[in-house]
């Protein structure tokens, strides 16, 4: 069939308002898709005040940044939970915390920088939020801006590239969600939802994600032992370069330190990284070989090409590089892939 000049005429001028009602259209179903799911939790709460190995209760002890207004209780870290899966939490409820710290990649990204919720790229690579609980000092990101992990939880939804709300509009979608009332009710006594249980309930849920089944656990309990590969890399990994090993940054049994050394920095002409100096902060190496990229903009793929770089401190000798890979694989924890306490309860 044959289009008249005037029929052409028509649809070029309806393809417009079309497109426009389309995009609309799925925008207003995507709103009503996400607005339908409900999160879905035992009847008990789970518990996450774990009963950790004895080996390492002291240096637990020693480092744990929870403050005493704060403590890590089971209501409060479900509905922490409940909070980091869920997508309200940005503009178009297209982005979680969860996006950027992934469960199967060890709550990092698998991407050197993140996408945000309208697919900008965020400016550093995301951390991997393991054992951040007992980074000393208690400052948060890369170049260590924040005091707190209270008050770092709030920054990504307020970025404007990451997930783009205000504090008031942040509450005031949260406020018309059906499920968080009673949650809110069992974390702290009362239905009245404000920022400062928000922080409260994603700080407790980010602390207790602490990896503790690995086979270097084991080993240390006496449960197990290393092979002669993972055993010549520990020595390694604790005495190579002496005095600075790669345990002074990454201090054995929580491998994290809250010391930031130069020598071990990636240098950066255009990230200065903590008060311009170069230095960044330290992330734990537990499950270090499931979450790569590395370092703060994600410029190092493998560990294998940071063993084998020009990064200050990291290179090792070629003999050496099997044997500290194969160290490193013993800190996997693979049950943080599939504990409950840590799943997306929207699933």
């Amino acid at each position: 069939m044959k289009i008249s000049k005037t029929q052409l005429v028509v649809i070029a001028l309806c393809l417009p308002f079309l497109f426009t009602y389309c995009s609309k259209s799925a925008e207003i179903a995507s709103t009503i898709v996400a607005a339908e799911k409900q999160p879905v939790l035992p009847a008990t709460a789970l518990n996450y005040n774990i009963s950790y190995p004895a080996y390492l209760q002291v240096a637990m002890t020693q480092n744990d940044n929870t403050p005493a207004t704060n403590p890590i209780t089971n209501d409060g870290a479900t509905l922490g939970r409940v909070l980091f899966y869920d997508k309200h939490l940005s503009q178009n409820n297209t982005i979680s915390c969860a996006s950027c710290h992934k469960e199967e990649t060890s709550f990092n990204d698998n991407l050197a920088f993140s996408l945000g919720f309208a697919g900008g790229s965020t400016t550093r690579s995301s951390m991997p939020l393991l054992n951040v609980r007992f980074y000393k000092s208690g400052k948060m990101f890369w170049d260590e801006r924040s005091l707190t992990l209270e008050d770092q939880v709030l920054q990504p939804i307020q970025n404007h590239v990451e997930m783009g709300l205000t504090i008031t509009e942040m509450l005031s979608k949260i406020s018309a969600l059906n499920y968080y009332p009673l949650l809110f009710q069992k974390a702290f006594g009362g239905t009245a939802i404000d920022s400062q249980k928000i922080s409260r309930a994603l700080a407790q849920f980010v602390r207790s994600i602490v990896p503790y089944q690995s086979k270097y656990d084991l080993v240390k309990q006496g449960f197990t032992t290393f092979t002669p590969e993972e055993q010549q890399g520990e020595t390694l990994f604790l005495n190579a370069g002496a005095p600075a090993t790669c345990a002074s940054c990454h201090k054995p049994p929580l491998f994290v330190n809250s010391d930031p050394r130069p020598t071990f920095g990636l240098l950066d002409p255009i990230d200065r990284g903590i008060n311009n100096t170069g230095n960044f902060k330290v992330g734990t190496l537990r499950n270090i070989a499931t979450n790569p990229p590395y370092f703060h903009n994600g410029s190092v793929p493998s560990l294998q090409a940071m063993f084998t770089s020009n990064i200050p401190a990291h290179r090792v000798a070629p003999q050496d590089v099997q044997n500290l890979l194969a160290f490193m694989q013993t800190l996997t924890d693979n049950s943080i892939f599939t504990e409950p306490r840590f799943s997306d309860p929207f699933k």
